[in-house]
């Protein structure tokens, strides 16, 4: 149980306006009062290590003791990074350009470092090419990226100043995707999230999650707008309605149309068999959330998180029977 100690710094962190609007999504859904949901956020902070995000994510509003005890709260979620991964080692993902590096035979596509490229270099690089993509090296939920056409710019020289002056020094080639997952949402690469545990010799898969662009929109991520829904391993299956960081609930696309649970995802146990193999590879970092785009010849990397978080697993309409991961955990890693 954190405690008081944590309720303080809970306290001490707390932005009320996103406090608030948690309270009032609670209110919503469940019809408690927000004096109510207050005094119990404090309690799950208390007994579980639950944040405020965590109370609503999961729909503890709706649980009981017994059930809430079964989630991989924020302080659990940081506890089995803190076992699993070392310290010192974050930047093998946190560092787009040397993941991209030490990940190259796993990208399926081609990078280029634009912070230490010449006019030339990048013009081979853009050669053939009617768009591409242009990331920051650090950063997360998709925030930064750009989608450029190489037609708007026919100056290397220009290109590589807009680049630098916006701090984007990872270029990519786009992905042609599987059909079967363009079908999802054209627009964006529609990728999988893959949780890797490695224990020993033994790697572990805690869970997969779908994300799926919306609208206009290029990326998949749900800060960006998309839409997640559970994936079953063993039939490779969407197996949940989706939700979205504003805790609505589809159980169709909402631009295809397309109904999401019991949609067949193409090649689910490769991009499983692709992400054990890509677990081995920094064996200091043993929990990661791989992002697997799968190709038509197959599944390749977009990225990976040396610490995935609670915001994409447990989502209360992804998990009717209301069990979390706590239990898979402490299995695996002997936590009593």
């Amino acid at each position: 149980m954190p405690g008081i100690k944590y309720i303080t710094r809970v306290l001490r962190g707390v932005r009320f306006e996103k406090l608030n609007y948690v309270m009032g999504v609670v209110k919503q859904k469940s019809g408690h009062s927000k004096v109510r949901t207050f005094c119990d956020i404090l309690w799950c902070a208390a007994r579980y290590g639950a944040g405020y995000y965590d109370y609503v994510m999961f729909g503890f509003y709706d649980m009981n003791g017994k059930q809430r005890d079964t989630y991989l709260t924020r302080v659990r979620n940081k506890k089995v990074c803190e076992l699993m991964n070392q310290p010192g080692y974050g930047d093998e993902f946190d560092d787009k350009l040397r993941f991209n590096v030490r990940f190259a035979d796993f990208l399926g596509r081609r990078t280029l470092n634009a912070a230490a490229a010449t006019p030339d270099e990048l013009s081979a690089f853009l050669q053939g090419l009617d768009c591409f993509f242009a990331k920051p090296s650090r950063g997360t939920c998709g925030n930064g990226i750009e989608k450029l056409r190489t037609a708007d710019w026919p100056d290397a020289e220009k290109l590589l100043a807009y680049l630098k002056e916006k701090g984007l020094d990872v270029l990519e080639e786009p992905l042609a995707q599987h059909p079967d997952m363009a079908k999802l949402h054209p627009q964006s690469v529609n990728t999988m999230r893959i949780v890797t545990d490695r224990v020993g010799d033994t790697v572990h898969i805690a869970y997969i999650v779908l994300k799926i662009g919306r609208g206009d929109g290029f990326c998949d991520n749900s800060g960006q707008g998309g839409v997640i829904c559970r994936v079953d391993e063993k039939t490779g299956k969407i197996c949940s309605v989706a939700t979205d960081d504003y805790f609505n609930v589809y159980e169709t696309h909402p631009d295809t149309g397309i109904r999401f649970e019991g949609y067949q995802l193409p090649m689910v146990q490769e991009a499983v068999a692709f992400a054990r193999k890509a677990a081995l590879v920094v064996p200091q970092i043993c929990h990661v959330g791989w992002d697997v785009a799968v190709t038509p010849d197959g599944p390749v990397l977009i990225e990976g998180n040396d610490y995935p978080g609670t915001d994409l697993c447990q989502l209360a309409p992804h998990y009717p029977e209301k069990q979390g991961l706590w239990p898979y955990y402490k299995e695996i890693l002997n936590i009593k």
